[in-house]
């Protein structure tokens, strides 16, 4: 059986700021994308991994994943993580609490 573990991206929202400007061309067509990595195995999300805030300039064409300034960290407050991310890390512990409770069971009845 072949499995496919790895780490993937999923972007969770963009805004486009008007009053920050491009490190590169100082222009201000700034747009912020925040980016949620999450862990998955088979292409199921077990748990999210880092949340980090990207900017692109619309003028310049330049781009930095790691921004760090007050707009970025207002935004990636503004974009929280979708639940379904946690879906794998749910489903293996509902199927290991299914086995603790099955081998209680059928060590109370004998």
């Amino acid at each position: 059986m072949l499995v496919h573990f790895g780490k993937t991206e999923k972007l969770l929202n963009f805004y486009e700021d008007e009053l920050a400007s491009c490190d590169n061309c100082n222009e201000t067509t700034v747009t912020y994308r925040i980016v949620q990595e999450y862990y998955q195995i088979n292409s199921i999300p077990i748990l999210p991994a880092e949340k980090y805030t990207g900017m692109s300039c619309d003028s310049c064409n330049f781009s930095n994943n790691n921004v760090i300034s007050e707009n970025a960290k207002l935004y990636e407050k503004l974009s929280k993580t979708p639940l379904y991310l946690y879906t794998g890390a749910a489903i293996l512990t509902g199927t290991f609490l299914f086995l603790i409770i099955g081998a209680i069971y059928t060590a109370i009845i004998k």
